[in-house]
């Protein structure tokens, strides 16, 4: 705002008591970059990766806010489940169990 001030683009305000709001900063943080993988699993279903998460404030058609993803280390095969309520989220790695299961016998 304060360049934007500068050059006239907007009218002279006071830039004083402006900060960055908590998105803007979480948005723009840098993450360190991960590890490369040298070797991968050799079987199905060896390592699952699992990662919980929210929709920040964001809710779906269905009124699901979270979200819970499994990944399968060998082939890359990738499960999402929603749900309403965190709570709800240890429930799911045994829904993920029986689907899994139940597809390759």
């Amino acid at each position: 705002m304060k360049r934007l001030r500068d050059m006239r683009l907007i009218p002279n305000v006071n830039t004083g008591n402006c900060s960055k709001c908590h998105l803007c900063v979480e948005v723009k943080f840098a993450k360190q970059a991960f590890k490369s993988v040298t070797a991968r699993k050799t079987e199905l279903l060896e390592l699952v990766h699992l990662n919980l998460a929210d929709f920040k404030n964001t809710i779906s058609k269905g009124g699901k806010k979270w979200y819970i993803t499994f990944v399968d280390d060998y082939s890359r095969y990738i499960n999402v489940y929603l749900f309403k309520f965190k709570d709800e989220a240890k429930e799911m790695p045994l829904k993920y169990k029986a689907k899994v299961e139940n597809q390759l016998d």
